[in-house]
């Protein structure tokens, strides 16, 4: 076997410059909008629609969790926080492919809403410098509030809280689309997050340690036209096709997702 090479760091001469990024939120702050080409620039049809798939899955996701009952709660839907359930569509929907996972430990004494945006800049390594992050506050607080109610419900086995962040990014002209998945052990008795922070109007010690996940993001095929007309997104059949197998995956049931180029098998020919 050959001597490795050697490790040649190139200088800093300046003549590979990184692009600034315009970015924005939606207004939960679950799917965020990055390009370089200017904010102010058109996004090709075919990338939006990319991007629009993105806002169609991740409603499907929602709306099955949330209507997918708890045994452990009394049967009272699952809330959208919880990390099992996130990870049984993470890992059956075949639509995720995991790049780095890491554990992050953050003590800080901020409090109320510049607590929640040093978070989630921490979180998304985002320099938003004097960005409002308007709804930081509210996804942290309702993070915390399941943290606590998690945390002192011994029905509940699973104490991990999480969120999913979907970031689709516009980068010289090609769509690429990432998911941050981060929770939080509720039960871990060295965690001391809880809504309080979030709400406080004083200092406050708070310490804990969250695991964060990065996935590339791989948008389903299967949803004609993106779901089509949204209007009547209710009725459609194959977003609620797509529900129905994210209930079948948060009910353990295992399922292997539809492949590119699958049809439906042709009905038996019948015996004249």
């Amino acid at each position: 076997m050959p001597d490795p090479l050697k490790l040649e760091v190139p200088p800093d001469t300046g003549k590979n410059v990184e692009l600034p990024k315009f970015y924005t939120f939606n207004e939960t702050g679950n799917i965020m909008l990055a390009t370089t080409v200017g904010a102010s620039a058109e996004i090709q049809e075919s990338v939006r629609k990319v991007f629009a798939e993105v806002s169609v899955f991740f409603a499907a996701m929602t709306r099955a969790i949330a209507t997918t009952p708890n045994p452990n709660n009394g049967n009272k839907p699952y809330s959208v926080y919880n990390y099992e359930m996130l990870r049984r569509i993470i890992a059956g929907s075949g639509c995720f492919i995991q790049v780095t996972e890491m554990d992050l430990k953050h003590t800080t004494t901020s409090f109320g809403a510049t607590f929640s945006k040093e978070l989630i800049k921490g979180l998304l390594g985002l320099a938003t410098g004097t960005g409002a992050l308007g709804f930081a506050q509210a996804m942290i607080a309702a993070m915390g509030n399941e943290c606590v109610r998690v945390g002192v419900d011994k029905n509940e086995n699973d104490g991990r809280v999480g969120n999913i962040v979907f970031v689709c990014e516009y980068l010289l002209g090609m769509p690429s689309i990432s998911a941050i998945v981060v929770y939080i052990d509720a039960k871990d008795k060295s965690n001391t997050i809880s809504v309080g922070p979030c709400l406080k109007t004083e200092s406050v010690q708070t310490q804990f340690v969250m695991h964060k996940d990065t996935y590339m993001f791989v948008t389903p095929t299967f949803i004609h036209e993106y779901a089509g007309d949204l209007n009547s997104i209710g009725s459609d059949a194959a977003y609620g096709a797509l529900v129905s197998r994210m209930q079948d995956l948060l009910a353990g049931k295992k399922e292997t997702p539809p492949q590119e180029g699958d049809h439906p098998k042709p009905p038996p020919e019948t015996k004249k």
